[in-house]
Order: structure tokens, then sequence, then C-alpha cells
């Protein structure tokens, strides 16, 4: 199975493993599988949109597309309005339909953040932005994986988003397990 995985730093970064740290748990929790991560780190999806031939249209088609955004429109110092985002998320995937059937396209929320230590994201905000992405994938027919209900779910928000930076949202080890295993549920279903 070739995989696509974009979006922002959540799905880039590499956590202290030799590769996206994605990449490394999905090719752990599947067989055969080759990934192409295509992901950047900052990104909005506005600027993503601007991208998205670069990011997506013009590489080799693969098998499922998991598309993660929204984690840095929410931020309050660089907001980019709800309903700016919901239409922005609509644009890239009315593109990416033309090329991806709907169910081989999965949409993942931002992810949950611990608020001691994020202090421009809190909980609330990402659930909005969360559920502007739910809709989107419910207008589109696309598989849909609720990253911060899950991470919610896990148990120990503090713990779960410890990652190298410890800034309360990128995440280490225990963020990426739970992710992985939401993408793995997803393409089992696709």
């Amino acid at each position: 199975m070739r995989l696509l995985l974009t979006g922002d730093s959540i799905i880039a970064r590499n956590e202290g493993k030799k590769e996206p740290h994605i990449n490394w748990n999905l090719k752990h929790g599947l067989t055969n599988v080759e990934i192409e991560n295509t992901a950047v780190s900052g990104i909005n999806s506005g600027a993503f949109f601007a991208r998205l031939n670069e990011l997506v249209l013009s590489r080799k088609q693969c098998d499922n597309l998991v598309i993660l955004l929204g984690t840095n429109d929410l931020a309050t110092h660089k907001q980019v309005p709800l309903q700016h985002f919901k239409q922005n998320m609509e644009l890239i995937a009315s593109a990416v339909i033309c090329q991806y059937y709907p169910p081989h396209v999965l949409l993942v929320s931002p992810p949950a953040v611990d608020e001691t230590k994020q202090h421009v994201r809190n909980n609330a905000l990402v659930e909005k932005y969360a559920q502007a992405v739910k809709k989107v994938a419910q207008e589109y027919h696309f598989q849909y994986a609720d990253l911060c209900q899950a991470m919610i779910n896990a148990g120990d928000l503090k713990e779960i988003s410890r990652g190298i930076k410890n800034d309360g949202l990128h995440f280490g080890d225990l963020g990426y397990e739970i992710l992985a295993k939401l993408i793995i549920q997803n393409l089992k279903s696709m």
C-alpha cells in the first residue's frame, strides 16, 4: 500500500527518529506500506491550499491520502477565522477529490493540547476547528479521525502531549501511538 501523509508539523516532526515519527509508527504497525510524507511545519490551511499542487496533486498517486491541518489555523496569535478555515478545507477537499476516491482520503483533526504549557491554543478552540474538519469530511464523504478526542480519551494530556519541545502541542511517543492507531483503524476501513 502506498500512503501519502501531509499537513503541518504534527505529521512532519521527527521527534528523535530518523524520519517523521508518524512514518516510523505506521511502518511498525502496517505490513507492506510505502509512505511519502510532504508535511510542512508551520503551514496553515491557506498556505497548504496555495502549495497543494506541490504537496499532493503533482505527486505520484498513492492508494490513500491522510491530511492533518488546523493546528496553526487555530493558534490565537495567527488565527485564521473558523469559517475561513472551513472554506480552505473545502477548497482542498474539492481539489483532491479529483485524484482520490473519497473513501481513500482521511482528514485528521488537530491534536488536543496540554493547556498548562500551550498558551496560544486551548482544547475548546481545537474542538471547534475539529468540528469544521469533520463537517468537510462528511460533505465530501471522506474518512475522519478525531485525534483531539482520542487524546483526551487516552488520559493524561500532560504526559501524552510531552515531546522534545515540551510545549504542550508537539507530542512524542505516546501521542504518535494514538495518531498511528487512528490512521491504521481508518486505513483498514478504506
